[in-house]
């Protein structure tokens, strides 16, 4: 993907959720599973059994993260593409589980503190992000689906509070979350009641929050409550600029950027070839070019395929500052 700010035009909000990544998490049976079910063209990986009372949808069981990759990549298929507009992970607790015990196969360790360092858990978070974040720059919808988890944490006075958190660890929760444009919890205020979705909590007892800021505090739990809470939100914001920035078109997540390493080989060489051709004091300028990009003393020639973005940029250098 070029770069060009010059081209750059005003972001517009979409109302159809499924441009938006969910995370929704809480107690089992309360409805999340058939809420995602109901998004458009949706693909359900189901980590746990939990959609045999769901008629008609499109499921896969995921026994394992080795499963899990085999999806992802089938899920680059523009054939797949085709098929489906968003990918549901239930639960994403137990799937953050499967690609833990991934990594520390990989590396034939018990736990991924045994590798030292933090280096256990950076490798599970690129692990994770390749796959979760590699699904919304393919263009997915996202829909994550999680348990809850009651946390006990003491008050400056003394007291005790107990809070409502999701059921996954601190740095897979910063991942998701991070990740999530709507971050609810779904709960029953009392037994035999409908289920609720709680969008917004000021008092930090239940964690959730969306990047719409006039989401309501709780809805009814259904999927037509959320459209409709999402497009009265963002009814609100459009208001405030005169319905400019709003659009009925779903938004795509920007395509990841590929290189051609071949092309770019060919390309290099041929710049070189056209500049020493008009005299030798492009060299030094050419050798400046490489070297702040390789290092001191390499050469594009020592360069392997998986540098392919670092010779895209010395390309692009070189025709900017030498041609």
């Amino acid at each position: 993907m070029a770069i060009d700010l010059l081209a750059l035009q005003p972001h517009k909000v979409s109302r159809d959720l499924s441009g938006y990544i969910t995370y929704i998490y809480g107690a089992p049976k309360c409805g999340k599973t058939t809420l995602a079910a109901q998004m458009e063209k949706p693909l359900l990986l189901a980590f746990e059994p939990g959609y045999h009372a769901l008629p008609g949808v499109m499921a896969q069981d995921v026994t394992s993260w080795a499963e899990m990759k085999q999806v992802y990549r089938q899920l680059k298929m523009p054939e797949v593409q085709s098929m489906y507009r968003c990918v549901i992970i239930d639960t994403i607790d137990i799937a953050a589980d499967r690609c833990k015990k991934y990594i520390c196969n990989q590396n034939g360790i018990e736990d991924l503190g045994d590798l030292g360092y933090g280096k256990g858990w950076t490798k599970f978070k690129e692990e994770f992000n390749e796959v979760f974040r590699g699904l919304t720059q393919l263009g997915y919808a996202v829909f994550f689906i999680g348990h809850e988890k009651l946390e006990v944490v003491d008050n400056p006075d003394g007291t005790k509070t107990t809070k409502i958190r999701p059921q996954l660890s601190n740095s897979t929760k910063t991942v998701i979350a991070g990740m999530a444009d709507i971050y609810g919890y779904a709960h029953q205020k009392a037994a035999g009641e409908m289920s609720v979705l709680t969008l917004r909590d000021g008092s930090g007892i239940m964690e959730c929050g969306c990047r719409f800021k006039y989401m309501p505090v709780e809805i009814v739990m259904s999927y037509k409550n959320l459209v409709n809470a999402l497009n009265e939100a963002i009814d609100k914001e459009a208001q405030e600029t005169s319905n400019m920035f709003v659009t009925t078109e779903r938004i795509v997540a920007p395509t990841v950027v590929t290189y051609n390493y071949e092309a770019l080989m060919g390309e290099f060489q041929d710049l070189v070839g056209q500049l020493m051709s008009k005299g030798t004091t492009n060299g030094p300028k050419i050798t400046a070019i490489v070297e702040k990009y390789l290092g001191k003393g390499k050469k594009v020639s020592d360069t392997t395929p998986e540098q392919a973005e670092f010779v895209s940029l010395i390309v692009s250098d070189i025709k900017a500052d030498l041609m």
